[in-house]
């Protein structure tokens, strides 16, 4: 957001919501901060505010952390229902209206 919007400014809600819709860290991106081996590239949308959905496990030797499990990915044909119920609860119970594709052009 602040790269569309201005470094070192304070952001109002709809430039961070902006923001966070259009989330893009490519392995470049990951590579320059640091965490390219930590986490899978990373892009979020209007439609998707996860992005990915890959982790692995981590474990403390008393030294070091190290990798202790390949990349598990979430499964979602069961996480997708659960989000949308739990959003579509949320939604009636605060009187929101859900956001068309058609309000996601940004």
């Amino acid at each position: 957001a602040q790269e569309r919007y201005g470094k070192g400014k304070v952001m109002s809600g709809d430039q961070l919501r902006w923001g966070l819709e259009n989330l893009a860290l490519d392995q470049k991106a990951l590579d320059k901060l640091g965490l390219g081996t930590i986490m899978k590239p990373l892009s979020t949308s209007c439609l998707d505010h996860e992005g990915s959905r890959q982790a692995r496990l981590h474990t403390w030797d008393g030294k070091k952390w190290n990798y202790s499990s390949d990349w598990i990915e979430a499964d979602d044909t069961i996480i997708k229902p659960m989000v949308k119920q739990y959003a579509d609860k949320y939604a009636a119970e605060k009187k929101l209206t859900r956001r068309t594709p058609a309000d996601c052009q940004s």
